[in-house]
């Protein structure tokens, strides 16, 4: 472990008043957990619509878990955002612009997200709508790569989740809605459950097509007798048309 970044990071935090984007990903957890060596600290979870329900229920858990001060906002973004063409910028604007009132009513120091540094190397409208309202990322600013998030969790006691991501991006085709982004977390927790899935793993929605995306790691489990029988039945009673498994995954 890198204990120079893991001192300064802890630093950084000190005699702040810091609100934390918190989704309890990884990311976001590390940062609220060393977020809580500062003044004070609270942890805002924003329910837009694009993430799982069983993704809030654990970021809810984790911060029981922490003794955070954490603060759910309800807010249905899907309407208006799901089919604009710059919906990332747009979503995390609206977003910033929440946790940004809740720091001024709370008189806080600072907000912070959990961005890392390869995240910098990535094409993120998102965050460029969290610059532009001030808000920082102490682990990207630090170099803090997703190694050291792994080991300073593992330091910490931190549990290390599955990675959550938008459901929208489940979708590869306009409009999103609901209904294509329910249709992909269905067809993601059956397979899930049948073939106890551990590594990466997405199902993608074109239209009435669903594209499974899976590692290595787990592609055998799919070449069991009849599992492509019951994957293809189940997924046609979802609403899907055709099931199709991307190979091109390592």
């Amino acid at each position: 472990m890198d204990k120079e970044k893991f001192k300064d990071i802890k630093n950084f935090f000190r005699g702040k008043k810091v609100i934390v984007s918190y989704s309890g990903g990884v990311d976001s957890t590390l940062v609220a957990k060393l977020a809580q060596n500062g003044e004070d600290c609270v942890a805002v979870t924003i329910d837009n619509g694009f993430f799982s329900k069983s993704a809030l229920k654990y970021a809810e858990k984790k911060a029981k878990l922490m003794n955070l001060k954490h603060v759910f906002i309800d807010v249905n973004q899907l309407d208006e955002n799901a089919c604009v063409e710059n919906r990332c910028y747009e979503c995390k604007k609206i977003m910033a612009k929440i946790l940004t009132e809740i720091k001024d009513q709370l008189e806080f120091d600072i907000i912070v997200d959990g961005t890392i540094y390869e995240d910098l190397l990535e094409d993120r409208p998102g965050l460029d709508a969290y610059r532009e309202y001030g808000i920082v990322s102490p682990l990207a600013d630090n170099k803090i790569t997703k190694d050291d998030v792994q080991e300073f969790s593992y330091y910490l006691g931190l549990d290390i989740p599955k990675k959550e991501t938008c459901i929208a991006t489940r979708v590869l085709d306009s409009p999103i809605t609901k209904e294509k982004m329910q249709m992909s977390k269905l067809a993601e927790d059956f397979i899930m459950n049948l073939l106890d899935i551990t590594g990466y793993f997405r199902v993608r929605t074109l239209k009435d097509i669903a594209i499974i995306e899976v590692s290595n790691k787990d592609a055998q489990k799919f070449l069991k007798t009849n599992i492509f029988e019951e994957i293809d039945t189940k997924l046609k009673e979802l609403g899907y048309q055709r099931v199709m498994l991307d190979l091109s995954l390592k």
